[in-house]
């Protein structure tokens, strides 16, 4: 499918709905595959993160940011703000082992390669992050700083707060911008646990046309910074 993504450009993406149910490989859970399908508040926050956050960060490090997003589901977002920025932007999933529902079997961050491989950006990389995972956190470290991370509709699983704000914490970037639709009403806890951790944070609505439901985007740094 195509997405307009603002300024002219567009992306072809590959999405997979499991309209039917696919009997998946056992394994550890770290992450679910949710992330598959295209969800509502991310192309309202790339336009929030091209229009505001981008030039902002521009102008504060006298050059474009480097970006990392976190959850990176079919790449829209990152892919997005790659095609309509002048940001280098690594793309992140956990790389879960997945039946599709074509019945191929590859990782879900195979999945995401294949949709950056779809729409060419000598700006974009994709690699793996368990969230909290150390050895994925060092591997993507030793690329150098990011200086933004951000998210889209990531707080919908209350049980991976902790490691989420771990994640964040671990990158120390000027920025992370995270946005999702408030869904269980449980979403301000992650706040509450980032702050505990030592981040500042601060949370507005955010809009767009196709959201059905409220949305907030939250900006997070480290206390101090």
């Amino acid at each position: 499918q195509t997405y307009d993504v603002g300024r002219g450009r567009s992306l072809t993406l590959q999405l997979d709905y499991f309209d039917t149910p696919v009997k998946q490989p056992k394994a550890r859970r770290v992450a679910d595959r949710t992330g598959l399908r295209l969800w509502p508040v991310a192309r309202p926050l790339l336009f929030h993160l091209r229009e505001t956050v981008v030039p902002a960060l521009c102008e504060e490090l006298g050059r474009p940011p480097r970006v990392l997003e976190l959850g990176s589901g079919v790449g829209l977002l990152g892919l997005g703000l790659a095609a309509t920025t002048d940001c280098d932007v690594t793309l992140t999933d956990p790389a879960i082992q997945t039946v599709f529902s074509d019945g191929s079997k590859r990782t879900t961050l195979d999945f995401l390669k294949a949709n950056a491989a779809r729409n060419p950006c000598r700006r974009v990389a994709t690699k793996k992050l368990v969230w909290g995972d150390r050895d994925d956190m060092v591997a993507l470290r030793r690329d150098g700083a990011f200086d933004l991370l951000v998210g889209s509709d990531l707080l919908y699983d209350t049980s991976h707060y902790g490691d989420l704000v771990q994640t964040i914490l671990a990158f120390d970037p000027r920025r992370a911008v995270l946005a999702y639709p408030s869904r269980h009403g449980a979403e301000a806890d992650f706040v509450d646990v980032a702050t505990e951790a030592g981040l500042e944070a601060v949370s507005a609505p955010l809009s767009g046309e196709a959201l059905t439901r409220d949305a907030v985007v939250t900006t997070l740094w480290r206390r101090g910074r």
